[in-house]
């Protein structure tokens, strides 16, 4: 069987294949600006969803220029490390009897919502309803995630643990 020779040409070729792709990647690494994971993206600091005392009490506060806010907020539970969203009526009332508005709710900078607190049922989770299927979501790991009007923006509030009663 023939022995495989190497030309010098081979040699210098093949290092240089190698250490291309090696030279390239340090090089991207080097030029680009390192990102922090430690503030919050741009969309989410310009909305700020706040827990208050009572587990289910909320507020939304907007930090940024004026914006529109959709009407239903949507309740996130937590099970193994895994966020889900649950079907309710919650909205972003401030009072039980309010209507719901012809389509969005404007939240002009500096402006701050405080909507009724949720009960922790699917239906009338606010305000007093008549409901078929009425369910009991807690005890359990709960997040409000309050959305743009056009749905592309999501502004995700704090994990609070809603009890196994609701006072």
């Amino acid at each position: 069987m023939e022995e495989f020779r190497r030309t010098p040409g081979m040699k210098a070729r093949s290092a240089a294949a190698w250490a291309f792709p090696v030279v390239l990647g340090a090089l991207s690494f080097a030029s680009s600006p390192l990102q922090h994971a430690s503030g919050a993206p741009p969309d989410e600091a310009s909305v700020v969803v706040r827990n208050l005392a009572l587990p289910g009490a909320f507020e939304v506060e907007n930090r940024g220029p004026d914006i529109e806010l959709a009407w239903a907020v949507t309740i996130q539970r937590e099970l193994k490390g895994e966020w889900s969203d649950h079907v309710t009526d919650l909205t972003l009332i401030e009072k039980c009897g309010q209507s719901p508005p012809a389509g969005c709710v404007p939240l002009p900078h500096g402006a701050k919502l405080r909507p009724v607190r949720w009960s922790g049922l699917t239906c009338g989770s606010q305000c007093a309803a008549t409901c078929r299927a009425n369910l009991y979501l807690g005890p359990g790991r709960f997040r409000f995630v309050v959305s743009s009007c056009d749905g592309k923006r999501k502004f995700r509030g704090p994990a609070f643990e809603m009890p196994s009663q609701v006072k």
